[in-house]
């Protein structure tokens, strides 16, 4: 059945793309391999800490590409964060395990395939390894190369340690970037040149043109900052592709750039010339048998309050890491099968749009006389705590346990999350019988509303997140920034000049014209002193800026103190004429730019506030 509706597809898509043919390089259906860098937390022994964010973005879509032809049985190896020796981060920044989470989710790919190299090193060349060792003329592995090459290196020793040398000339190598094939983050790393020395030159290999044309947004896989070229996935009718839009949002500099997919496009339908538009008639209606209803929108009723139906609206999901769930329609209630998964935790999850808030959230559960199963809630990634149903002689009987005090966003994923336990009290054949984590909705009571204040004046807010960064500015995260993100200077003091290597800017959007006041919400580190930390150079060009009502140019330094919190302040110092607030006019509607120049090290920065016809303190309480 898989190979018919995999034949069905082919042929759909060898008549929508006209003269493309389905495949390259012999691709029949084969197997497939990939590994991918982009690693998310900062490796401090390398000259480029954060890895390449693109992967970010191109895993989900390489997944979204594999799916809509229904080839996820042909994915037999997915590896990500593959840079060799780069530290470890929390899941729920883990960018590049989130695409494939997500991507495992939504399109019922086998999770067992997917390794993080920085937790599952061994596991993963193993993997590898065995799947080069199945290659045969017949049955050749295509390994789509989208990270650095020390960890295919390891794989490829592996394989021959393991009798597999001569089979290597049976895998076949897609890559498109010198920089992967070639790039070390350590000294003893290999590059590309090293196996095929390895290998006695065994591993074929194909390298597709460079998948990077960001100055030309609607070529290949990179438009720059301009999303426009990809809103067709934001307002796409099915909510996978919704979310693929927001993998890609995620790029570290705010660039739409989903480079690294554009080789498994060239594989699967023979062209390496991909695009925006031809991404967009490639997804067409949508992934086949995408899973439904992961998305529900809430609204507060006269009391405040909402429920979500465990039945209702949470989807049955394969999430990485548990048991599968079963709905028990007979109780009403999510559920774990202890018949075939003891002492395990089962999840499902839904992302919620609601009224951001203060809320109080109760799971109600259902006690059961043969076990007590424990519940968790996950929140955006972070687990806000769990309790474990009471003992009980009556089966059934609900309990409830209130999380208190849980701040919700606009956009939420929530996660629920159950066992099955023994108590040892019902025989069961011959052990004892298991509860099944039964539980009913999840009520929500919002205990402080966010009120939207009204704004008579102009606020023109410019994140962190939005600049691209240059030198030694890096993105760093904190629930305590805007955004949960801010860009810090790590380079060296620059207090006499501007080095342009230094630069950071960020385009903005004028729409009322007029006199700006200039601020920023800034942060020293907790052992800077005095005012060290705490100053930067900005010049806004193609707008006039002022000082004591004196017209300025070029950079200036302008700088504030805070710590602990990123605190709303800044001016200028202009030496010998005194330490005035800065305002910038815009004399017409349009965008412009600003630019920050690094000056003082390990200055934070989470956001710079313009703003006119409102006060200073109208201001503070408008961002508290």
């Amino acid at each position: 059945m898989k190979l018919n509706k995999n034949l069905l597809l082919t042929l759909f898509f060898t008549l929508a793309f006209g003269n493309i043919n389905a495949q390259s390089w012999n691709y029949n259906n084969n197997r497939i391999a990939i590994s991918f860098d982009g690693n998310s937390a900062p490796d401090h022994q390398y000259k480029w800490p954060i890895g390449d964010p693109d992967d970010w973005g191109a895993t989900a879509a390489s997944m979204a590409i594999i799916a809509r032809l229904g080839l996820q049985d042909k994915l037999v190896h997915c590896s990500y964060n593959n840079f060799i020796d780069a530290p470890v981060g929390p899941d729920s920044e883990n960018q590049n395990k989130l695409s494939c989470d997500g991507a495992i989710i939504r399109w019922h790919f086998d999770a067992s395939k997917f390794y993080d190299v920085t937790t599952q090193l061994e596991e993963a060349k193993t993997n590898l390894a065995s799947e080069m060792l199945k290659s045969t003329a017949d049955d050749p592995l295509y390994f789509i190369h989208a990270g650095l090459s020390e960890f295919v290196y390891q794989a490829v020793k592996k394989a021959i340690d393991m009798g597999g040398l001569e089979v290597l000339s049976h895998v076949k190598l897609v890559s498109h970037s010198g920089f992967n094939e070639n790039e070390t983050r350590r000294d003893w790393h290999h590059t590309w040149s090293d196996i095929q020395e390895l290998c006695g030159n065994r591993i074929q290999y194909h390298k597709i043109k460079d998948q990077n044309a960001c100055t030309k947004p609607n070529v290949l896989w990179c438009s720059g900052k301009d999303f426009s070229p990809w809103y067709w996935m934001r307002d796409h009718q099915d909510e996978s592709i919704r979310w693929l839009y927001r993998r890609a949002q995620a790029h570290d500099t705010g660039k739409a750039d989903i480079s690294d997919a554009g080789m498994l496009f060239w594989l699967l339908t023979g062209d390496e010339n991909g695009s925006p538009d031809k991404f967009r008639n490639f997804i067409g209606d949508g992934i086949p048998d995408a899973v439904k209803g992961i998305s529900v929108i809430k609204g507060l009723d006269e009391n405040n309050k909402f429920t979500l139906s465990a039945m209702d609206d949470f989807p049955i999901l394969t999430i990485p890491g548990y048991a599968p769930p079963y709905k028990d329609k007979y109780r009403k209630a999510m559920a774990i099968d202890a018949v075939h998964y003891k002492n395990v935790f089962a999840a499902s999850k839904v992302q919620l749009t609601a009224p951001k808030g203060l809320y109080n959230i109760t799971i109600s559960t259902l006690g059961e006389i043969d076990g007590e199963s424990t519940y968790r809630l996950k929140v955006n990634g972070v687990e806000l705590g769990q309790t474990q149903n009471k003992e009980t002689e009556k089966d059934y009987k609900i309990d409830n346990f209130t999380f208190k005090n849980v701040r919700l966003e606009e956009v939420n994923d929530i996660q629920v999350e159950f066992n099955s336990h023994s108590n040892g009290k019902i025989p069961e054949d011959d052990a004892f019988a298991f509860s099944r984590g039964r539980w009913t909705q999840l009520k929500f009571h919002c205990v402080e509303k966010e009120v939207e204040q009204e704004i008579k004046g102009t606020i023109i807010s410019i994140e962190g997140e939005h600049f691209d960064l240059h030198g030694h500015w890096k993105f760093a995260d904190d629930k305590k920034a805007s955004g949960g993100r801010y860009i810090q200077y790590i380079g060296k003091n620059h207090y006499q000049e501007v080095v342009k290597k230094e630069i950071c800017d960020a385009y903005f959007m004028v729409e009322e014209p007029g006199r700006y006041t200039v601020k920023w919400m800034m942060r020293q580190p907790d052992n800077a002193e005095g005012d060290k930390s705490n100053d930067a150079w900005i010049d806004f060009p193609g707008a006039k800026y002022y000082g004591n009502k004196e017209e300025l140019s070029g950079y200036v330094k302008f700088h504030g103190r805070g710590k602990g919190e990123f605190t709303l302040n800044g001016q200028l110092d202009l030496h010998d004429k005194g330490q005035p607030w800065m305002t910038v006019d815009f004399p017409a509607a349009g965008q412009y730019m600003i630019k920050i120049g690094g000056r003082s090290e390990f200055l934070q920065i989470d956001k710079v506030v313009l703003y006119k016809d409102i006060t200073f303190d109208q201001l503070k309480t408008l961002m508290e």
